[in-house]
């Protein structure tokens, strides 16, 4: 399978694969240490790729459907140019500029989903498990931002809720980030990295390994 940028323009994308395909990235998809916005398959339900492509750039990658034969693939098109979906070098589908964003983004420099947007930090050396949670009695729910590794294809992979927190793994000097509809409540540090927390670019508070901070948010 490949997704082609149709023209000039850029496009910051994701693929939505249903319950079970497989998906493997391409000899074409760019990874990590190639670019600064890598193509990267996640392996959580419903499965997904998301990458980047621009000004008649391709990327690749293999795909398996669930049901043989019927491929069942919808798309976010994050960007300004038409992308192109080809399945076994035949046209699969057409994605057009601003399709399916109204209800996700996927550009790293769009506005957070949530009202608040929370960073968390570990300082130094060392390594966490954490657990977020914001709002009256925690019940918000947090989104994915740039830096959190959802699903389960990362060696330790963050999580938000179904319906409130999130919790994650951060380590040697790494941050993942999130974004809440609510003021932060709690955050636990289950780990020997001290974490620093930031809601909105401002420090919310410094945990330490194995320390719990609660807020009233009643």
């Amino acid at each position: 399978m490949t997704i082609v940028a149709a023209g000039s323009g850029e496009s910051y994308y994701r693929m939505y694969a249903g319950s079970g395909p497989g998906i493997e990235l391409g000899s074409e998809a760019d990874t990590e240490a190639s670019v600064a916005y890598e193509d990267r398959v996640i392996l959580d339900d419903p499965y997904y790729a998301e990458g980047f492509v621009g000004d008649g750039g391709v990327d690749s990658y293999r795909y398996w459907p669930t049901v043989e034969g019927s491929p069942s693939l919808d798309f976010v098109n994050d960007g300004d140019v038409t992308l192109k979906v080809y399945l076994d070098g035949e046209l699969y589908k057409t994605v057009q500029p601003g399709e399916g964003t109204g209800d996700e983004r996927i550009d790293p420099d769009a506005p957070p989903e949530g009202e608040h947007l929370i960073r968390v930090e570990a300082v130094g050396g060392g390594q966490s498990e954490y657990t977020l949670a914001a709002g009256a009695a925690g019940t918000e729910r947090f989104y994915y931002e740039t830096k959190a590794n959802p699903g389960t294809t990362a060696d330790n992979p963050d999580y938000t809720g179904y319906v409130s927190g999130a919790y994650g793994f951060v380590g040697d000097g790494g941050i993942d980030s999130y974004s809440t509809n609510g003021d932060l409540s709690s955050v636990s540090n289950d780990g020997s990295a001290t974490l620093k927390i930031y809601q909105d670019g401002e420090l919310w508070a410094t945990v330490e390994p194995g320390e719990t901070i609660e807020q009233s948010n009643e």
